[in-house]
């Protein structure tokens, strides 16, 4: 009965592969033409800087912390495809998660978050890094 169940809770697991979730918080505003330092965020910074560009988000990437204006951390976690989701299900893509923030650098004030969650990612860090800078460049645009 256990392993029915186990059966179970991981068809229902599978079944729940291609769900993308976000969340905004916000209250300042980033003027295009900005600059903005990326810290080193466990792999995420490189794939942000190529996603900026990607997405046309209207910062400038400084390398120094002291000259930019905005300053983005945040943390990552990847999660590669086991041998039973493979093998059962054929999904060979990982499950990523990513949360950043931008803070201006002179206020400290937190003016944007954003979290994301894919699962089966096939092309994992670069698929959050542009959903990242995707909505960033909605929120500079949009003001939301």
């Amino acid at each position: 009965m256990q392993k029915k169940r186990w059966m179970f809770m991981f068809c229902m697991f599978a079944l729940a592969t291609v769900t993308f979730a976000e969340k905004h918080v916000g209250n300042g505003k980033i003027s295009a033409g900005s600059t903005i330092y990326i810290a080193p965020m466990e792999g995420l910074d490189s794939f942000m800087v190529a996603a900026f560009h990607q997405k046309k988000v209207g910062l400038t990437i400084v390398n120094n912390r002291e000259k930019a204006d905005f300053e983005m951390t945040g943390n990552t976690d990847s999660q590669k495809a086991g041998w039973a989701r493979t093998v059962f299900m054929g999904q060979t893509g990982s499950n990523e998660e990513a949360s950043i923030q931008i803070s201006n650098v002179k206020t400290s004030e937190v003016v944007f978050g954003y979290a994301v969650h894919k699962r089966n990612s096939v092309h994992g860090k670069q698929s959050t890094a542009e959903a990242c800078a995707k909505h960033l460049e909605q929120f500079m645009r949009n003001g939301k």
